[in-house]
């Protein structure tokens, strides 16, 4: 007997085949069978007659892996059909800690249960190992974040590392890779990983390459320096032979519209000469980051602890200022790109009164220059606060959504808990609905067909992750599955209500396990942690 026999979907498989109707049998938390009219008893059968039946999703471009270890259930991702979430992307993550490692997880924990989160996160292994063992709303796979790795051996001391520290850094690279992380990300905009130059990036890429995992970049600017910055990352990977993801690919900035052109030619001949690389996207116009990460990286030397506890000088914040304002060649900032009317805040636990609000509009309110309110919000909240800057285009992202090298990613993380759908603020839509908003637009705007959609987000991401056995509709695959109605998919959550919940998806199995049925959460916790598969 199965334990779920889905019948009489249009099945679309994740490998870019041509749909069909069929029926799915999962046993065991795999699927069993996959065929018409499929013989035999289960103890629960699912009609998915006029409904789309595909391999859960896999969101390459994930937050979550600090929050997983405050028991975070992943129904934001459920509900929009997300059933792998692969973490540790920007060069940050849960391990290695290293001093002065901001986390906002931590936020409200007390000095005992700090002291056990960072013995847990001491390394990627004993990270990997206790959340192992833990109950997990979706899967979860790992990247090895390089910031981690650098903070952990040199701090944030901005200089070309000894040889001694590269080999430490390179050890600790192995061992993770060993551990069954999937290759290693950077964050070449925050501190530290943005200190380390191209060469360093290739001896670190180099012993990836040595286990088949790739290289995943936030790459040095998104903005006018985009092109020469997917470019860096593709000699990265070119050096070391191993593949390229540019993460969150979009261009930045009304007077760079259009560049999203040049960015695709580079991908496309980088391919063409052998060189495998691919981008992950979320579709929406305006992008998150932490608030901090707006003052530039040569202020972060010391810490982000110490540059919060600094911008109580008069003279360090004019520094600052004076950067923001000219020397952008150097760095861009979000305060310059997006402009303080386009800088909104979503997160800042201490100050919850500005929360839904503009930069532009605390500073009116209070009286005060932006920069000031600024860094007032900084100081008020420890340095830990969250921001949506508004400065894409969308002829640019729909460009780039359409494109087959694209895969979907959230570039979020779990929800602390399920908020009021009418809730104003406090996240960022893709949170709950990237995958929805995602379908929804490629579907609306008619820009590929299902089958090739579906790949983008199922088999295509497996792909790159080098993880067996997810992303696809096939025996002895895991029994992650979407049910929905492609043509009632729809996001109701904005910039204004992140929370309210999508429209037109029905079940999703986690496992063979039912973790949504009719489009919420049923508490189901059946996820497991996915290694690399050499």
């Amino acid at each position: 007997m199965y334990d779920v026999l889905i019948q009489n979907g249009t099945l679309v498989d994740g490998t870019g085949a041509p749909c069909r109707k069929g029926d799915i049998a999962i046993k065991d938390g795999k699927i069993a069978a996959v065929g018409e009219n499929l013989p035999g008893e289960a103890a629960r059968v699912i009609d998915a007659a006029g409904k789309v039946v595909s391999p859960g999703f896999i969101d390459f471009h994930n937050h979550s892996d600090a929050g997983i270890l405050l028991g975070l259930d992943a129904h934001n991702y459920l509900e929009q059909g997300v059933t792998t979430q692969v973490t540790g992307l920007c060069g940050t993550g849960a391990a290695p800690c290293y001093p002065g490692m901001v986390d906002e997880n931590k936020v409200g924990l007390s000095q005992e249960e700090c002291q056990k989160w960072d013995a847990i996160c001491d390394s990627i292994p004993s990270f990997l190992d206790h959340v192992s063992q833990m109950e997990l709303g979706a899967n979860m796979a790992f990247f090895i974040p390089q910031g981690n790795i650098r903070g952990r051996v040199m701090g944030f001391d901005p200089s070309v590392p000894t040889e001694e520290q590269l080999e430490e850094m390179k050890a600790l690279v192995r061992e993770a890779m060993e551990a069954g992380c999937i290759g290693f990300t950077t964050g070449l905009v925050y501190a530290p990983s943005v200190y380390a130059g191209e060469e360093e990036l290739v001896e670190l890429a180099k012993v990836v390459g040595e286990y088949g995992g790739c290289y995943d970049s936030h790459i040095r600017g998104e903005g006018a320096n985009v092109v020469e910055a997917v470019e860096e990352a593709i000699r990265v990977g070119e050096k070391a032979g191993i593949p390229v993801v540019i993460s969150h690919v979009k261009v930045i900035g009304a007077e760079n519209e259009g560049l999203s052109q040049e960015i695709i030619r580079v991908m496309e001949e980088a391919n063409a000469r052998g060189v495998k690389v691919r981008a992950d996207q979320y579709p929406y116009l305006a992008g998150s980051a932490p608030f901090i990460s707006c003052i530039p990286p040569k202020f972060h030397v010391d810490g982000d602890d110490k540059l919060t506890e600094s911008l109580k000088d008069p003279k360090v914040r004019q520094a600052i200022t004076h950067s923001v304002l000219h020397e952008r060649e150097e760095f861009e900032s979000h305060w310059v790109s997006a402009g303080f009317e386009g800088c909104l805040m979503v997160g800042c636990a201490k100050t919850p009164q500005y929360i839904g609000k503009t930069i532009a509009q605390i500073a009116k309110e209070e009286g005060k220059d932006p920069f000031d309110a600024s860094y007032d919000l900084l100081i008020a909240n420890d340095g830990v606060a969250q921001g949506i800057y508004f400065c894409q285009n969308e002829s640019d992202m729909l460009r780039l959504l359409a494109h087959p090298y694209v895969m979907g990613g959230s570039d979020w993380s779990n929800f602390t808990s399920r908020h009021d759908p009418e809730q104003v603020g406090g996240a960022h839509p893709r949170g709950y609905s990237t995958f929805i908003n995602r379908l929804a637009l490629i579907r609306d705007h008619r820009l590929m067909t299902l089958e090739e959609s579906i790949h983008r987000i199922t088999g295509l991401p497996a792909e790159m992750s080098g993880i067996q056995g997810i992303g696809v509709l096939q025996e002895g695959a895991r029994g992650d599955v979407c049910i929905f109605d492609y043509n009632e998919l729809r996001a109701q959550s904005d910039y204004v209500h992140p929370f309210r919940p999508n429209l037109g998806l029905d079940y999703v199995l986690v496992g063979g396990k039912p973790a949504v049925e009719q489009g919420r959460y049923t508490g189901v916790k059946n996820g497991r942690v996915l290694r690399h598969s050499r």
